[in-house]
């Protein structure tokens, strides 16, 4: 018994292996991105910063920045992309259109070649454009081309990455060097805010960890080193205020009471919350997590991002060197992320692609986030849409099985008299009934008040339900419940009735019971001791689509009560595109029709002591 269950529990490793490439595949032929489908037209010309980053933030906890199923961008050298791309980069729209009035030119000069041939390339890989030329040699279409390489360039380097990060430093340090070097800069600066999202960190999450510390000290440490002249010393009575409120913050747990709290401070004060985060003073303990956590808000709320890193196009020569200090100095302090090893470059072929990812995720199930713009947690979506379909299924299943066998058992018993004709019509009619439409003549004829007003239209508790006792809130959630489980169950009882009777004459008709009543045993011991049990196994049969239904719930019947559950999150997530959520669905969904597949196969030893898995895989 146990060899075979452990060797079936070894087998649903490769099916859910054959189950991730299947629905991975399929998503990534789908037409449409999830996130350009949210991304503003402003936002993905470059326009809405804010748009443009929270896209950014997506994509990339996603990974659909990455390469399909192989990575070797780790091996691959940017700078002749990045020269190309900074170059446009750092010009506006008219400096562009400009260009592409030389571009389409039949004779153009060795610089302008390079850019050309890249355009066509990226024109053709990205948009699926193969008419190029013909394009740019088009004056009416001149505009639209300008307007397209800025995005192109844009795009490129945000697919790419991190990985572009070490090319682009090594151009912006030698960028001095060059005839136009400042315009170099501004270039690489616009092209690393879309290689690298939130380069400086300044606040803890909330709750905060431990893990988060090392980037947020280093990022305040180079505010400070160059601007802790700015703050004149602290006066030993403003010093003893601030140490007061300092400690009622970090002991405070409600929010509210702790910005009232921050509102009492001034910009002068921040010499006293920047030793605070980024050491302690002589003969003080180290800063606690809590404390570091105060002081980091504190200082947020008064300096406000005070490392810049994106420029204008216009921008003077002391902005361009200052910001392009700040990625230097984020380069530097972040150099284990981008200087790689050989060994976890190689082996970064193919775990760091979109699907090692998804895999990985689904294996440890940590599903990640949703791909909406709410950014739940896949689990938390997918847990609060269980604990609303689960019971409700688990009810069905019980009116179905709890209805369904009895009455097979009553029509074969009674074959061919009044009371099986009349079940058996009445069951070949509840099957021909579409469960949604029994819930649409439900609600109209018991619900909507016209006919007869005697349950709920929607949901599955009343508004007051937290505030009834357990007995009136059970009582109210049954009310509410009845109609969706009952039209959940009128399909699937009818089907399981007959297949119940069906299975329960061919028993009768088997000769050991032939034998039973020769002996001059009672009609109910002949049923109830020897036919029952062995007229099971076909009912135990359907057992399997048991916890898929539990899980699965039912979408028509979801919409129309208007309840939460699992059909509806499936409906939505594909409705949607919300690639993590459809992920996790189909991979659980996987997992418990194969644990349901398993039970079945064990509750055939339960019916029947005849079967036995004992000998399976020995010898």
């Amino acid at each position: 018994m146990w060899t075979y269950i452990l060797r079936r529990l070894l087998m649903m490793i490769p099916t859910l292996f054959g189950v991730t490439i299947v629905s991975f595949g399929i998503m990534k032929l789908a037409p449409g991105d999830p996130l350009l489908l949210q991304l503003s037209s402003s936002g993905m010309a470059g326009q809405s910063g804010q748009t443009r980053e929270a896209f950014l933030v997506q994509k990339r906890d996603l990974k659909l920045d990455k390469p399909v199923l192989v990575n070797f961008r780790y091996f691959t050298d940017y700078r002749d992309e990045l020269r190309l791309c900074a170059h446009y980069a750092s010009l506006s729209l008219d400096d562009v259109r400009k260009e592409v009035a030389q571009l389409s030119a039949p004779d153009i000069d060795a610089t302008l070649r390079p850019r050309r041939d890249f355009l066509r390339h990226e024109f053709r890989r990205q948009l699926g454009i193969k008419d190029f030329d013909q394009r740019l040699q088009n004056p009416e279409q001149q505009d639209g081309v300008a307007r397209a390489i800025l995005v192109l360039t844009q795009l490129y380097f945000e697919d790419v990455g991190a990985n572009a990060v070490p090319s682009a430093m090594e151009l912006l340090d030698t960028a001095d060097e060059t005839p136009d070097g400042m315009r170099l800069k501004v270039g690489l600066v616009r092209l690393l805010n879309g290689m690298v999202t939130d380069p400086f960190r300044y606040t803890y999450s909330n709750p905060p960890t431990d893990a988060e510390t090392p980037q947020i000290v280093a990022t305040w440490s180079i505010w400070w080193s160059r601007d802790q002249a700015q703050f004149p010393p602290i006066d030993p009575d403003r010093l003893e205020i601030l140490r007061k409120n300092f400690a009622d913050m970090v002991a405070e747990p409600s929010k509210e009471k702790l910005f009232e709290i921050l509102e009492a401070f001034d910009r002068d004060d921040m010499r006293f919350f920047a030793e605070r985060l980024l050491g302690p003073e002589p003969n003080a303990k180290t800063p606690s997590l809590q404390e570091r956590f105060i002081a980091s808000l504190t200082l947020s709320a008064y300096v406000s991002k005070p490392l810049k890193v994106d420029v204008a196009v216009d921008a003077t020569a002391e902005e361009i060197d200052q910001v392009a200090a700040n990625w230097k100095s984020h380069y530097d302090s972040n150099k284990a992320r981008y200087q790689i090893p050989l060994p976890n470059k190689l082996g970064r072929i193919v775990t760091d692609t979109q699907y090692a990812h998804t895999v990985w995720r689904l294996v440890t199930f940590n599903f990640g986030r949703s791909a909406l713009r709410t950014r739940e947690p896949v689990s938390e979506k997918i847990w609060d849409a269980v604990k609303v379909s689960a019971p409700l299924m688990l009810l069905a299943e019980l009116l179905i099985y709890g209805i369904s066998v009895p009455i097979g058992v009553v029509c074969a018993v009674r074959r061919g008299r009044v009371a099986d004709r009349l079940i058996t019509l009445s069951l070949f009619m509840l099957y021909s009934i579409p469960s949604f439409v029994a819930g649409m003549l439900m609600l109209l004829f018991l619900c909507y008040g016209d006919y007869l007003k005697l349950f709920p239209t929607m949901g599955l508790h009343a508004s007051n339900a937290d505030s009834l006792a357990f007995g009136q809130w059970l009582l109210d959630y049954l009310w509410h419940a009845t109609l969706p489980v009952v039209c959940l169950s009128l399909f699937s009882l009818a089907a399981m009735s007959m297949q119940s009777r069906a299975s329960m004459l061919d028993v009768l008709g088997q000769d050991y019971i032939r034998t039973a009543r020769a002996k001059g045993l009672s009609e109910r011991v002949v049923v109830f001791k020897h036919a029952l049990r062995n007229s099971l196994i076909p009912v135990i049969t359907l057992f399997s689509n048991f916890l898929p239904a539990l899980l699965g719930g039912s979408v028509l019947i979801e919409y129309l009560f208007n309840i939460p559950g699992m059909g509806r999150l499936s409906w939505a997530s594909i409705e949607q595109k919300d690639y993590p959520t459809m992920m996790a669905l189909i991979y659980i969904d996987a997992i418990v029709v194969m644990l349901s597949i398993l039970a079945t196969d064990l509750l055939y030893v339960v019916a029947d002591p005849r079967i036995s898995y004992s000998g399976r895989g020995e010898g």
